[in-house]
């Protein structure tokens, strides 16, 4: 799984294609509504690998003042966190990700 996520990754993705790709989660946060952001969280049986997390996010309509209705009709993949290290260094980005990303001043 690690060593497909990186060019798996550089392409836009929705949960949907995490599901298909990878299955289920191991861990959930969030709930099973694919309109909210929520991260998924993928295990071995080898406790001392590090968790995989799938970081999807689904923003609001412009111009709306609430949190309801989204913006699309499923969660967004924006980044991948793997492995051990900064927890900054391990993420990798989709291009949605990166266009989010907010600049650092």
């Amino acid at each position: 799984m690690r060593s497909v996520i990186s060019p798996w990754a550089q392409h836009d993705r929705v949960w949907a294609d995490v599901i298909a790709a990878f299955g289920p989660p191991s861990v959930l946060f969030g709930g099973i509504n694919p309109l909210y952001g929520k991260t998924l969280g993928y295990v071995t049986q080898d406790t001392a690998e590090p968790m995989i997390s799938f970081r999807l996010w689904n923003g609001t309509v412009p111009g709306s003042d609430s949190s309801w209705p989204p913006d699309r009709e499923a969660s967004l993949l924006l980044a991948v966190r793997c492995g051990d290290g900064p927890f900054a260094d391990r993420f990798t980005f989709t291009p949605e990700g990166q266009r989010r990303r907010p600049e650092i001043a």
